[in-house]
C-alpha cells in the first residue's frame, strides 16, 4: 500500500534588496510634505455642533434635542 502525499506549497517571496529602504524613504519624503493637522479648539467645535443641531432640528427634532443635550453636558463637564 502506498501512502505518499504530495503537497504544493507556494514559495515565499521576498522584496528585492533595498526595496524596503527605498519604500521607507519615499514614505518619509511624502510625510514631510503633508500639512500638519489643525489645532483643535473646543469652543469652535461646540459652535459647529450647535449649528449641526440647528440644521437637524428642521428634519429630526428628537435627534437634534439629543445632540443639544450632549453638547450642554460636554460644556458643563469641561467648563466651557
Amino acid at each position: 500500500m502506498n501512502t505518499t502525499l504530495n503537497l504544493q506549497v507556494p514559495q515565499q517571496r521576498t522584496a528585492p534588496r533595498g526595496a524596503t529602504w527605498i519604500g521607507n524613504a519615499v514614505a518619509d519624503l511624502l510625510t514631510a510634505f503633508r500639512p500638519s493637522p489643525a489645532q483643535r479648539d473646543a469652543s469652535r467645535d461646540v459652535r459647529r455642533a450647535r449649528a449641526l443641531a440647528a440644521e437637524w432640528n428642521r428634519r429630526d427634532p428628537r435627534s437634534a434635542a439629543d445632540l443639544t443635550a450632549a453638547i450642554d453636558r460636554y460644556e458643563q463637564q469641561n467648563g466651557l
